[in-house]
């Protein structure tokens, strides 16, 4: 939630008006600061604990995700209104295509060959396909790591990689760092696994739950790891529970300022 630059400005060191901010007063640089006019970095006296903490709780209420690298990067997050006339909205949303490693290998090369021509008309704007989704159905761990490295020797678009097989889906991440991959499902079963193997080589992460509360948890327990780029999954399959769930998570970070709660949303329609 939006922090008064009266209440910035008990924080900052104040001890006399030496200007080096750029501004006449601390006072002014507060409300400058609140506003999103200038940077902390800009106070050459804070501490780098009153930095922290200003920089946490000007950061926007829903994380910036990125997935994909270079121009085909996709970014997600960033998000500060519920409603576009209030504000305006920062990202659309990324749009994927599902490849599994069960599809034979004609039908994947016509889906990677797909993915660069697939537009779909709304409200005069032409939205395109943007990240591979590549599943791990097939039980054969070589199978979808030839999918992966297909992938992306073909394309430089990003990837979502989905595996419960947590070996698969680390020797998977381990192909395509670069493109920094989103990794999905970790869930309250791998989780503890999963941490040190994610740290090794830091990718957005897709955490799973059986409920909104499971995934506070989740957030929480990722957030203290050191793990920020979460992509939240609040388990609904049914278009009922989906946009109940999705618009319960939005307005939790947007209204109450809940941050564990703070981060984009994924859905399934094809699960």
């Amino acid at each position: 939630m939006p922090i008064a630059g009266s209440e910035i400005v008990k924080m900052l060191p104040g001890k006399r008006p030496c200007k080096d901010c750029g501004f006449p007063t601390c006072f002014a640089f507060a409300m400058k600061l609140a506003s999103g006019g200038t940077t902390v970095d800009k106070c050459p006296y804070l501490s780098e604990e009153v930095k922290d903490k200003l920089l946490d709780i000007l950061a926007p209420p829903i994380k910036l995700v990125t997935i994909g690298s270079g121009e085909n990067a996709v970014k997600i997050g960033n998000e500060e209104v519920i409603y576009r006339h209030e504000k305006t909205f920062v990202h659309s949303p990324g749009i994927t295509l599902l490849i599994s490693d069960k599809e034979d290998k004609a039908k994947i090369e016509e889906k990677i060959k797909k993915i660069k021509a697939l537009q779909f008309p709304w409200v005069g704007v032409n939205l395109e396909a943007d990240l591979l989704a590549l599943h791990f159905e097939s039980g054969d761990r070589d199978k979808f790591l030839a999918l992966v490295k297909k992938v992306y020797d073909s394309t430089d678009l990003g990837m979502i990689l989905i595996s419960e097989d947590m070996d698969a889906l680390f020797a998977a991440r381990d192909i395509c760092a670069d493109r920094h991959p989103l990794l999905y499902p970790i869930t309250k079963e791998n989780i503890d696994e999963a941490i040190p193997k994610i740290k090794a080589n830091l990718t957005p992460v897709g955490l799973r739950g059986q409920s909104i509360e499971e995934l506070v948890t989740l957030t929480t327990k990722s957030k203290d790891a050191g793990i920020e780029e979460l992509v939240l999954d609040p388990g609904s399959r049914n278009l009922l529970e989906a946009i109940r769930d999705q618009t319960f998570i939005r307005k939790a970070a947007l209204k109450q300022g809940f941050r564990p709660l703070g981060y984009p949303t994924i859905a399934f329609p094809c699960f």
